[in-house]
């Protein structure tokens, strides 16, 4: 292919108006794919690599590090008190502390290193049109690297992260780093030991309560940041976010790897936070169905070989935004004691409340600045407005809704990457061409959804269902209006309050309250700095009062002179969660009772089905609109939300988890939610589980 038809799959425009083809820098921004599709491949992948390295670092090989774990003081202390608990002997403790070495280490081949950039390389240029990278980022991290043991937390919305950052590392030659991988992908024929010896170290999902691997598994990431061998790279979500949304993070990897610094074992470590931003999501139809209940297909090398299709189709852009490197130290300077740690063994003593508090801080720093750097795709502005029209819409109409839906974006800091010299109808066809797998535009000029080709593990039977099939796709839209949600959440909660008011002014006082009721519902939803509702809630108030979408007079919001396109747009964009979570609590109030009157216990997963089949006969009857809330992750998140506001309590039997409600706490929250939206009438007998029900297996 030469290098002119290369450039064109960069742009939609024609090929001969050079002025408006995208460059290989744009706002600090490298496309790190155009000189792959220029020169030598080979050449790229044998070069030599000047690899910057930590100064304190002493050279280990993969072995040497399995070796140290083996013989540090943790796996001593712990195995001795294995080893008296159980009363097996150390011989046979250490045995299965190689074992589980052998499972988890890495190990680290510069000639595996090399054939996975080979095979990065080439996919790379066929899935994605281009790979922008800030250069400000990369120079940062280099120089950080050479000071400092570096974590690296990147974003998680796609399989292609991790190797991306891989591949990113290996570009600008980083050294690539250990990463922390699941168990899932070391059963993969051949990839399982490709990725190992690339750098993946596999961890088991759950081993809270098993003392001897959990001790192995710390002193094995503990021993490499100390050391710096590698930057240790994780993600504090802890999984991959099938919703697009920041997911609450994870604190279990992130204690064991900052813990050296709260024990005074290293001055300092840098955690760089990385936004990898997609034009396309690769996996969105399997995201879209597996939110309906749908088990995600178990990893396996032939199941990647099936899915080399994809490699026809086009993706677009990838924005990878390396964040500014926050040292540990700076962040908790004068809230921490160090010294509180000197009487014991660093590998006994535990860390402290307060400690644990400023690691939870920390972890919320992180992903609102992983969220910050975000990209904003213009099908993402497409995607919001859609799902406020999901009937369809005339594309002038569109073009129309979207400009003025960029401004407000902009306003409130956020970045969409529109080409500045294109005009929006153009900008809005290319993307509707990006995306035509959901989207069509008729003859007539009206954009509209459509159905998509669902992934292979889908039966035939829901495939044919239309609840099911229209839930698939209006959740996939939902994927990419997700991706707006942070930017507004904010201030989208007092426009919701305002729009539902009945009143003609509200005190400031009121309007908090009901602004504090909706970030405490929706905190396992959205993500809130703890501690900071009183801050987002000023912040907020000053950006609408400035900009014109709230009025006041003496401390008091006018109701009428504030309800306008915006607060309206807003309390729309937020509607089907408010709605997801009033059916939630109807469900739990329409549980039937034992001889008391208490409602009888189930367990969460039986909860969770039970309430989606209810959304599916709301949704066959035409009570509710919203597809979208048939969504598990909608439907879990709501009932972690109760649980932790007293609304359910949770019983645990024979290793299952009973969910038990409150009816009196649900019952008050559901009529505070109430206030916020138009309610359905739910017949009484869409409430009996006796009804028809579509076959959708309920996974949370």
């Amino acid at each position: 292919m030469s290098s002119s038809e290369e450039q064109s799959r960069n742009s939609w425009i024609i090929e001969d108006d050079p002025s408006k083809v995208s460059s290989k820098h744009k706002d600090g921004f490298e496309d790190i794919l155009e000189e792959r599709r220029r020169t030598s491949d080979l050449r790229f992948i044998f070069r030599s690599r000047d690899v910057p390295v930590y100064k304190y670092s002493h050279p280990r090989s993969a072995q040497q590090i399995k070796d140290d774990v083996l013989k540090s003081d943790r796996v001593k202390y712990a195995v001795e008190q294995v080893s008296e608990s159980t009363g097996t002997s150390t011989k046979e403790v250490y045995e299965e502390v190689q074992a589980i070495l052998d499972e988890m280490a890495h190990a680290y081949k510069l000639g595996a290193i090399r054939a996975l950039a080979m095979v990065l390389t080439k996919t790379m240029k066929r899935l994605y049109r281009r790979l922008y990278v800030n250069e400000e980022g990369i120079n940062k991290l280099r120089s950080t690297i050479k000071e400092y043991p570096v974590i690296i937390l990147p974003s998680h919305r796609s399989y292609a992260d991790f190797l991306l950052v891989s591949y990113l590392f290996y570009n600008y030659d980083l050294p690539l780093p250990v990463i922390a991988a699941a168990m899932d992908f070391m059963s993969m024929k051949f990839m399982g030991w490709l990725l190992r010896s690339a750098g993946a170290f596999y961890i088991r999902r759950t081993f809270s309560n098993d003392q001897l691997y959990w001790a192995v598994f710390t002193e094995y990431v503990q021993t490499q940041v100390c050391n710096g061998d590698a930057p240790v790279e994780f993600y504090v979500e802890g999984t991959r976010s099938r919703t697009a949304k920041t997911y609450v993070p994870k604190l279990g990897m992130l204690k064991a790897s900052l813990e050296p610094y709260f024990k005074a074992h290293i001055p300092d470590l840098m955690v760089v936070p990385i936004s990898i931003s997609y034009d396309r999501t690769l996996e969105e139809s399997l995201y879209a169905y597996e939110l309906l209940g749908v088990p995600k297909p178990k990893e396996s090398t032939s199941g990647l070989l099936k899915a080399r299709s994809i490699l026809s189709e086009d993706f677009g852009n990838v924005h990878m935004f390396v964040g500014e490197p926050i040292s540990v130290r700076q962040f908790c300077d004068g809230k921490v004691d160090r010294i509180v740690h000197s009487t014991a063994p660093r590998y006994i003593a535990s860390l402290t409340e307060s400690e644990e508090a400023l690691i939870q801080d920390f972890a919320y720093h992180v992903v609102l600045e992983q969220q910050k750097q975000m990209i904003i795709s213009p099908f993402v502005l497409i995607a919001t407005v859609l799902m406020q029209n999901r009937d369809g819409i005339p594309l002038r109409q569109l073009v129309k809704e979207v400009e003025w839906l960029k401004r407000q974006t902009a306003n409130l800091g956020g970045y969409v990457d529109w080409p500045g010299s294109e005009s929006a109808e153009s900008v809005v066809q290319h993307q509707l061409q990006l995306h035509g797998n959901i989207l069509t535009l008729t003859d007539e000029a009206f954009v509209e959804l459509r159905q998509s080709k669902p992934p292979p593990n889908v039966s035939k039977e829901m495939q044919r269902d239309i609840v099911i099939s229209t839930g698939a796709l209006q959740i996939m839209t939902a994927l990419y209006r997700n991706q707006l949600l942070y930017l507004f959440v904010r201030v989208a909660f007092i426009a919701v309050s305002v729009n539902s008011s009945l009143h003609d002014t509200l005190t400031l006082d009121e309007l908090y309250q009901r602004y504090s009721f909706l970030e405490q519902l929706f905190q396992r939803e959205f993500i809130f700095m703890p501690g900071h509702t009183r801050q987002d809630f000023d912040k907020s108030i000053l950006h609408l009062t400035h900009g014109g979408g709230l009025m006041m007079d003496d401390n008091r919001v006018l109701i009428k002179r504030s309800t306008n396109k915006y607060s309206t747009f807003l309390s729309q964009m937020f509607e089907p969660f408010l709605l997801g979570y009033w059916v939630v609590c109807q469900y739990l109030l329409s549980l039937p009772g034992d001889i008391h009157g208490k409602p009888l216990p189930k367990t969460h997963k039986a909860t969770s089905q039970d309430v989606q089949q209810l959304v599916v006969r709301l949704l066959q009857e035409g009570v509710v609109k919203h597809y979208e809330i048939q969504s598990l992750d909608i439907l879990g998140n709501a009932l972690l939300s109760l649980t932790s506001m007293g609304a359910i309590t949770k019983d645990k039997r024979n290793g299952e988890v009973y969910l038990c409600p409150n009816q009196i706490v649900v019952s008050r929250i559901s009529e505070n939610l109430g206030r916020y939206i138009d309610l359905p009438s739910i017949p009484g007998s869409l409430l009996v589980p006796e009804v028809k029900q579509v076959a959708v297996p309920a996974k949370l």
